[in-house]
């Protein structure tokens, strides 16, 4: 989960909707936007000469940001940063509640799909996709396939009790409702009482009636939930650099204090969350950055303290963006003594 939950590529598909653009003048102009902030030069962008370039010493990266990835990936830094700076394809998981691949992949011929794998699709014509009535139907969400990949790390299952502590939006508390049939219980968390909002809009969309979104408003919402789920699924907030490829304006807001205060964030909630899984349960802890600061260090901290005694390091996985054509993750699949 990024640091914040509206982006310009967020703007640019609701511009879009709105001037209806020809596919060949949308995907310029996206480029040219994409562009310009990436490399901080608008003039450059509109006049074509940074078309297909790919250059992490050229590019707008605040220094902070180039050291920690030249601290962790040594003479492999810049190959990192340019993974940051193409453009990502699209993928979307199909809604299972609502149709079957095969259904879904024939309605959408028009839109160049490809099979990849289970549920996911990769778009190769998206223009106009998120219009369609397939989408307004509830028959896919737009994911990222290794966002697919984190949230299948949970293994959620029919009828079990399953809490999504950062939920957002919902894209990963959605993909747990697929997966369990929508059978049993999701309790979807956020401080983010719009996110949620919106959440609920995509619930009724896709016939997933067994989420429950609360909105955090005390330390208290967290804590009567302890030792109460089978799985638990921690989408932490971060720096949101394993997506820059689709964000690009991610990087003006990201500042060495914000950064800072992430890594503070990010270890409380792993912290107050862990424990709702009840003894024997799954916790996954998850974010999209390629910084093992908010990811790896987290993991190994915790589980030398004294809240993370009980719990056993079961999987762990990290991609950088590009892997598979996703983005780039940091995942660990943490089990509850069953005696703790």
């Amino acid at each position: 989960m990024v640091i914040s939950g509206r982006h310009l590529s967020t703007a640019i598909e609701n511009l879009f909707r709105e001037i209806h653009p020809a596919p060949g003048l949308a995907t310029t102009l996206r480029a040219i936007l994409f562009q310009a902030i990436r490399y901080n030069n608008v003039e450059a962008a509109i006049h074509g000469s940074l078309d297909g370039v790919c250059d992490p010493d050229l590019a707008d990266i605040p220094t902070f940001l180039r050291e920690l990835v030249v601290a962790e990936y040594g003479a492999d830094a810049n190959r990192v940063l340019a993974t940051l700076l193409v453009d990502a394809p699209t993928f979307i998981r199909v809604n299972t509640l609502r149709t079957t691949v095969v259904a879904c992949y024939d309605e959408l011929l028009p839109y160049n799909p490809l099979w990849i794998s289970g549920d996911i699709l990769r778009i190769d014509r998206p223009f106009g996709l998120f219009a369609s009535e397939v989408f307004e139907m509830g028959w896919f969400e737009q994911q990222d396939i290794t966002s697919q990949r984190a949230g299948h790390e949970l293994d959620a299952k029919p009828g079990q009790r399953i809490i999504d502590a950062c939920a957002g939006a919902g894209g990963k508390t959605l993909l747990f409702a697929a997966s369990m049939q929508n059978k049993g219980r999701i309790i979807a968390l956020d401080t983010n009482a719009g996110k949620l909002q919106a959440l609920r809009h995509r619930i009724a969309r896709a016939g997933a009636d067994i989420i429950d979104p609360r909105v955090i408003t005390s330390t208290k919402v967290v804590k009567r939930l302890a030792d109460t789920a089978d799985g638990v699924f921690i989408d932490e907030p971060c720096t949101g650099t394993g997506v820059l490829r689709r964000n690009p304006d991610i990087l003006r807001s990201l500042t060495e204090k914000t950064y800072k205060e992430l890594l503070a964030i990010q270890a409380d909630i792993l912290r107050r969350n862990a424990r709702l899984a009840k003894p024997g349960g799954t916790v996954v802890y998850a974010t999209c950055s390629v910084l093992p600061s908010e990811g790896r260090d987290h993991i190994t901290a915790f589980l030398a303290s004294e809240e993370g005694a009980p719990f056993t390091l079961a999987n762990t996985w990290q991609t950088l963006p590009g892997e598979n054509g996703g983005d780039g993750f940091y995942v660990a699949r943490l089990t509850r003594s069953s005696a703790s």
